[in-house]
């Protein structure tokens, strides 16, 4: 629902004291969401009156940061434009208000200031372009702060009234800014094609401009919301952040244009390395060349610029430490050159949340010079970075020459930094940034190894925290707070402290985790270790003392959580309703067993839930990097058809997992599915392939189903409904889509065997296409989708995708094809079958990719690859598989099982590589 205004222009309004006119696009500090800041006109600068005058100063403290100096005279106006009567001025500094309050924190205050702008405005009707501008504002203001929120939807609209209000006061840049922040809220909605089309709307628009500072503005800012949703390149008619920035490059010869074009450049080509190494590939495959060289050289024009100096080398430096080269002989010189130049500038910035914040990072930055890597705290590294680089900071040589490096910032150095920051923010008496400030110089102390000084200050930053809406810092602090108390010794204040910082996490995943899409690769640094800390705690002994059912079961549910999370960040959208299911399996499901194998720094854990909800556990003292290393070994051997190997591996992955339960599971006939919810790369590992060395066999052979679930908080388990109708679509063809191609596939044989047990309808080749598939989906008719076509699953959405006969279907699509609606009501499709596809080779949580189509597609089930394998092998499998999912009491984990076991039998296809790669995720049932 939207909120109850409607807005309504009745009365004309004369401004002989006030023609306002609103700035161009501006980026705001809260995640993705544009709004303007406050500046008049020349003609109301022109004024006199004391309240322009008093709404004039706000301003300037506004564009400082200083927001509570900035509220202060913006409220002396709002009373001097009462006294005058001048109701549009009353409304345009009470919007004012309203961001300002936003910036604090104080969305209570923020929301009632908006309110009443807009009530005044709803009594007024004019046709002059100054009243539109106002009310655009007003709005524009009011949607931001429902995205604060994680109301999307509701700031979805309202962003529309603004765009709409905008091209009533023929204000195009305006109506860009609406727009931009209207495909951003799409994208939090998973509504990607309405997103990418606003996109390449306001792209379309921008272009028919003639060369301008003003265009290069507004291509600089798409570009920033392209990098934002994700779309770092070009791909076919997906406009690209790399492209259009190249473009606003061009498009003004403006120092200062030209300047914001290379930083944002910068960040691009930076998010571009970033991606590569998370995804296993070289980012000369992105970029043309290196892509941190390229962000390097793009920060250093963008230096050229003086107002951005500051700026651009401070992200120089930042990118020279995580990514380790300033242990190289050349970028240490740059290193000790940016760090002689940047810190006089510090102390020429005027007070303002900006010179804090970047204290802050300037210090921050440092202090990640000094840090040993093998530190159990935040890491200054990524861990993707860590692992990279493990061997290369292990080497005896070049440990010694970083602590002699390091030895050269000295820690007095950086706390004075942090401290003067703290000293400013207080001066300034911005909450946010004083608990900020507080924080991170609890966390240099942690660094340090000074824990009680550490602890204080984490705690004053959490009470200055506590009256203000500022989660995304809360979270950190109480995080940080239970690594503190842990380091102590006191185990139970710092599962409280975890406890916090996961409930902190969980209210707003509408913000820090879904629509950050540029932060997508570093969730595994900032938001996963929250969970694996709290878990790591609940499943640690106190002595000899064994766990209680209690503990168990919050350690499930917090793993739960964490799969739930990191589904929402790679899907960028919200799945709190779809969790909100019922999990009691005992009534579900009294033949099925979940099993919870979860990956900690020093060991495996693994939880059973059996039947009847007796929890059973096991501890396997093993280091996480040797876990990573077995399963690596495990998969690069499965998809080489390396039989000996895979066994080697495998035996072992069952020993961890299923050897220490054979008592129990031989103790329990009436077992029938065993479900994996399954925990980091043990992802990419299908569970039927573990081998039990002392019977001779693969899992996949012994007498239970196997399925697995992304987490137990997401799928319906009805039992399988009786109208087996089929859709078959696959590409036989070669074809070439979005500058890829893809070889012919011999999928003919594949659906046509399905179409001889039953009901089918075919699309093949040119048939495929989305508009064929929603029409035959609309209809209500099929229970069964079956794709036999190329796909990719990687931990990257971009390169996650179904191919179609004429473009790329990715997770987003599929979700607004199979759950689109027909005359009966939403599509219910109760299998999804992708026969043909793969995950990413050397991208090790690429089964995220397929985890997050399953749940987005909507079946209730999805049978899918790992690995292409071959035609005469898939043929057989499906064949079997629908046979036996005809039998009555059949489960779909029950028809896989046996299709599997009938491939294991047969000479020709008993290597795994066959049958192996076919895995159910979803309703088992």
């Amino acid at each position: 629902m939207l909120p109850k205004f409607v807005v309504r222009l009745s009365k004309r309004w004369h401004l002989a004291t006030l023609a306002i006119a609103l700035t161009l696009l501006f980026p705001a500090t809260v995640r993705a969401a544009i709004v303007d800041p406050p500046e008049l006109s020349a003609p109301a600068l022109a004024q006199t009156t004391s309240s322009l005058q008093l709404l004039r100063q706000g301003i300037d403290r506004y564009e400082e940061e200083r927001y509570n100096e900035a509220i202060e005279l913006w409220q002396q106006a709002a009373n001097g434009f009462v006294a005058e009567g001048n109701v549009l001025g009353e409304a345009l500094v009470l919007s004012d208000l309203s961001l300002a309050y936003q910036h604090l924190g104080q969305l209570e205050k923020a929301d009632r200031a908006i309110a009443s702008s807009l009530n005044l405005l709803e009594n007024g009707e004019t046709d002059d372009r100054a009243a539109w501008e106002i009310l655009a504002k007003a709005l524009n203001t009011q949607g931001r702060l429902y995205w604060v929120r994680g109301e999307f939807a509701v700031a979805l609209e309202i962003w529309t009234q603004a765009a709409d209000s905008y091209q009533k006061a023929e204000r195009p840049s305006g109506t860009v800014l609406a727009r931009l922040n209207q495909a951003q809220a799409l994208q939090a909605l998973g509504l990607s094609r309405r997103a990418e089309a606003t996109l390449r709307t306001v792209y379309r628009d921008l272009q028919e401009q003639p060369d301008s500072p003003l265009k290069a503005t507004g291509l600089r800012h798409l570009g920033k919301a392209l990098r934002r949703t994700g779309s770092l390149q070009r791909e076919g008619e997906r406009l690209g952040a790399w492209d259009v920035l190249q473009t606003s490059l061009a498009a003004s010869d403006d120092p200062e244009a030209v300047g914001f074009a290379w930083l944002e450049l910068g960040n691009t080509a930076r998010a571009l390395a970033d991606k590569a190494l998370a995804i296993g590939k070289d980012s000369r495959d992105y970029c043309g060349g290196n892509c941190e060289e390229i962000a390097l050289d793009a920060y250093q024009m963008a230096t050229r610029a003086p107002e951005l100096r500051l700026k651009a080398q401070l992200n120089q430096l930042s990118l020279l430490v995580e990514t380790g080269q300033w242990l190289e002989e050349e970028k240490w010189a740059e290193v000790v050159e940016l760090r002689r130049e940047i810190a006089p500038q510090l102390d020429r910035l005027p007070l303002g949340r900006n010179a804090i914040y970047t204290q802050l990072n300037f210090a921050w930055t440092l202090a990640c010079l000094k840090q040993t890597p093998d530190r159990n705290i935040p890491s200054c590294l990524s861990r993707d970075r860590l692992e990279q680089l493990r061997q290369k900071l292990t080497d005896p040589v070049v440990e010694s020459l970083r602590r002699d490096r390091s030895g050269e910032v000295e820690w007095t150095q950086i706390e004075a930094i942090a401290e003067n920051a703290g000293d400013r923010s207080r001066e300034l008496g911005d909450r946010p940034a004083q608990s900020y400030s507080l924080g991170q110089l609890g966390g240099l102390y942690e660094l340090q190894n000074r824990p009680q000084e550490a602890r204080t200050l984490t705690q004053q930053a959490l009470l200055l925290v506590e009256a203000i809406q500022a989660p995304d810092i809360r979270y950190r602090w109480e995080w940080q707070l239970g690594r503190l108390s842990n380091g102590k010794g006191d185990r139970r204040g710092a599962i409280a402290a975890y406890e916090a910082a996961a409930k902190t996490l969980k209210s707003v995943r509408g913000d820090l985790l879904l629509v950050n899409p540029d932060e997508q690769f570093s969730f595994r640094d900032n938001v996963e270790p929250v969970y694996r800390g709290l878990v790591d705690l609940l499943l640690t002994r106190e002595g000899t003392q064994e766990l209680s059912q209690e503990r168990l079961e919050l350690a499930i549910d917090y793993i739960d959580d964490l799969q739930l999370a990191e589904l929402e960040n790679f899907l960028s959208c919200d799945l709190s309703q779809t969790a909100d299911i019922d999990r009691d399996f005992d009534r579900i499901d009294p033949t099925a067993a979940l099993v919870y194998p979860i990956i900690l720094e020093d060991r495996i854990e693994v939880i059973y839930r059996w039947p009847g909800k007796v929890l059973q556990h096991h501890t396997e003292a093993i280091a996480r990097t040797e876990v990573e290393t077995t399963l690596r070994t495990l998969r690069r051997a499965l998809l080489r058809g390396d039989a000996g190997r895979v066994i080697e591996n495998s035996t072992q992955v069952y020993q961890w997992l299923i050897e220490p339960f054979e008592t129990t599971l031989a103790n329990k006939p009436e077992l029938q599915t065993l479900v994996f919810v399954l925990d980091g790369e043990l992802r990419n590992i299908p569970m039927g392939v573990l081998y039990d060395a002392k019977t001779d066999s693969y899992l996949i052979e012994k007498p239970y189903a196997l399925a697995l679930l992304p987490s137990s908080q997401l799928f319906e388990l009805q039992d399988f409904a009786d109208n087996l109708q089929v859709l078959g679509a696959g590409i036989s063809e070669a074809v070439e889509v979005d500058d890829r191609n893809f070889s012919a596939l011999n999928v003919t044989q594949e659906l046509s065997s399905i179409e001889s047990f039953l009901s089918t309808q075919l699309l093949l080749d040119a048939e495929f296409t989305p508009p064929n598939l929603a029409e035959n989906l609309n209809s209500g008719l099929f229970s069964i989708v079956h794709m036999a076509t190329h796909g990719n699953f990687s931990s990257d959405p971009e390169e996650t995708y179904i191919l179609a006969y004429d473009e790329l279907l990715r997770t987003n699509d599929l979700n607004n094809l199979l759950r689109g609606s027909g005359e009966s009501g939403p599509n219910l499709i109760e299998l999804l079958v992708l026969s043909a596809c793969k995950t990413a080779e050397g991208d090790h949580r690429a089964t995220l990719g397929l985890a997050g189509l399953a749940v987005r597609a909507g079946a209730k089930s999805t049978l899918a690859t790992l690995w292409q394998v071959s035609d005469e092998s898939t043929v057989i499998l499906m064949e079997r598989f629908y046979q036996e999912l005809q039998n009555p009491g059949t489960t779909k984990a029950q028809a896989l099982h046996r299709a599997q076991q009938s491939l294991v039998q047969d000479l020709k296809y008993q290597t795994p590589y066959y049958w192996a790669p076919y895995i159910l995720v979803g309703n088992w049932r």
